[in-house]
């Protein structure tokens, strides 16, 4: 085996460990620790999908990864004016 993918497979345990703590902080009790876990979770799959795709040779996959990145942040955005109120 290659370095290269040895070090992708490390790489996407790692992200599955950190998918697993974002939907537990996701399920936390306060509205702020879920949106802090929803964006790390978004994050994370987004990386997943560039490794995965790496690995297997997938060119579509940077497409979703982008699309999921950004409307995460827009999300974020949203919920967060609207959790702020009219400040």
């Amino acid at each position: 085996m290659e370095v290269l993918l040895i070090s992708k497979i490390i790489l996407m345990i790692a992200l599955v460990v950190l998918i697993l703590t974002a939907l537990r902080i996701s399920a936390h009790n306060s509205t702020a620790m879920g949106l802090i876990g929803s964006s790390v979770l978004t994050l994370a799959i987004a990386l997943a999908l560039v490794t995965f795709s790496k690995i297997y040779y997938i060119e579509f996959n940077f497409d979703i990864a982008l699309a999921l990145i950004l409307f995460g942040f827009v999300g974020t955005i949203v919920f967060a004016s609207v959790l702020g109120g009219d400040e």
